[in-house]
């Protein structure tokens, strides 16, 4: 485990569980760390219960784990319950730390160090994380790479999956988001199955207010005529995030449970999660819909993102 200190924020990452954060914190008036993201338990095990996880070299899910790419079908190991290849297949592997300074560190891991990787092609990864301190908080910088190291093309994708909680310091808090959407793709069994439409959830989480009281499971485009950032404010705590996101991630997932259906209260936490693709993108692009976000590498390119959590305390 690794931690970084700047000024009121504290970032924990799991170089071991997919170089995943566990902890990403400010402290509030009197000092205390407070979880922006969802806090992980001591020694977690499950990148599943990380406060944020990468997912490459594909984003979020691909039915049946099966697709085909330039006229080959490709099948790989499911990877839940419901049969997906799911969340990519770097978020539960151990990555190498290769450079680490007093704010920042690098992580890297290669596909071809492990008999079972979930991807036809080999690949690289880097994540790069970067933590500054204000006086009133600071901002966490993470840049996520891809590389092809195959002799061929390559179908690339990836992401990042944090887990915002609903209430800081203050009971009173109603967590209010905004998110630069500009259309909703239909969705079956977490997967899209259509072309996006805008629709009365993308207009009222593009205008920005309060999380919507009914579960939402969704996946969005961005608006490519704005910036590709989307807000966070608790308003009782007097904090808020914005999150910059390059304009490759142009795919919103916005994740907001309850408990259950008899159990409707909604959970402690929500996912808010910039991607390249949307669900399913390579099969859903095989139906004939553009704009599905899967980035062909040749051997030895790279997809770059960069990702920045920029948050400030009143």
């Amino acid at each position: 485990m690794m931690t970084f200190r700047s000024h009121r924020c504290c970032l924990s990452i799991c170089s071991g569980l997919g170089a995943g954060i566990a902890d990403f914190s400010i402290t509030d008036p009197h000092g205390t760390p407070r979880a922006l993201m969802r806090r992980a338990a001591p020694n977690e095990t499950n990148s599943s219960n990380l406060a944020s996880f990468f997912m490459a070299p594909w984003a979020n899910r691909i039915r049946d784990g099966t697709f085909s790419f330039n006229n080959t079908a490709h099948t790989l190991r499911p990877t839940s319950a419901d049969g997906m290849a799911q969340h990519g297949d770097v978020r539960k592997r151990p990555w190498r730390q290769t450079q680490s300074a007093a704010n920042s560190a690098v992580l890297e891991i290669d596909s071809r160090d492990f008999a079972d990787a979930n991807w036809p092609w080999p690949f690289a990864c880097r994540a790069i994380y970067t933590l500054l301190g204000t006086e009133r908080g600071g901002s966490l910088r993470i840049d996520l790479l891809v590389r092809n190291l195959g002799d061929g093309p390559m179908p690339a994708g990836c992401g990042h999956h944090p887990y915002f909680m609903r209430r800081l310091w203050d009971a009173g808090d109603d967590l209010s988001i905004r998110v630069p959407a500009a259309a909703r793709y239909p969705v079956q069994a977490g997967c899209a199955v259509g072309p996006p439409a805008e629709d009365d959830l993308t207009r009222r989480l593009r205008a920005g207010g309060p999380v919507p009281s009914e579960p939402v499971d969704a996946v969005f485009i961005a608006d490519s005529t704005a910036p590709n950032v989307a807000e966070l404010h608790w308003p009782a705590s007097r904090v808020r995030m914005r999150i910059r996101a390059s304009a490759n991630l142009s795919h919103w997932v916005v994740f907001a449970p309850h408990e259950s259906a008899d159990r409707p209260s909604p959970r402690e936490f929500i996912a808010l999660e910039p991607q390249t693709q949307v669900n399913d993108a390579l099969n859903l692009a095989a139906t004939g819909v553009f704009g599905t976000g899967t980035i062909v590498l040749n051997p030895r390119e790279e997809l770059a993102t960069t990702c920045m959590f920029e948050v400030e305390a009143e």
